[in-house]
């Protein structure tokens, strides 16, 4: 060039430069997408208004959802039932084994055991026996 500037590496010609106070990214950068647990998290905190026998109550949808899984498992639907249990245990883990743990095995427990480690003790031959 005769203006004394050589084009090469980290050397752009002029027409390829940036302008003075031009972005070189004008439309910006892109919007982040909101994440489905967000929405559904804002969705469930809402609040509506249910009907509890002759009342009109508000609550967030994910009360009213949670008095209707209860509803339903309590007029028989087994689905309901077997989900109701399923976030019980989940939720609530403590409370069957609490319960479980301070009830003495029965003597169909005990047999189920006996006969759990004779089958055992058959199977790996150490002859042990009472």
């Amino acid at each position: 060039m005769s203006d004394g500037y050589d084009v090469g590496y980290r050397r752009p010609p002029e027409h390829g430069r940036f302008k003075k106070g031009q972005s070189g990214n004008p439309a910006g950068r892109r919007t982040e997408q909101e994440r489905f647990a967000t929405v559904l998290r804002e969705e469930l905190a809402n609040e509506i208004v249910m009907k509890v026998g002759d009342k009109k109550l508000k609550a967030s949808v994910m009360r009213g959802l949670t008095k209707l899984l209860i509803n339903m498992a309590l007029a028989g639907d087994k689905k309901a039932i077997a989900e109701l249990m399923r976030q019980i245990n989940r939720y609530f883990p403590e409370t069957h084994a609490a319960e479980d743990a301070s009830l003495p095995p029965t003597e169909e427990d005990l047999q189920i055991l006996e006969n759990f480690v004779r089958r055992r003790l058959g199977r790996t031959g150490s002859g042990v026996e009472d």
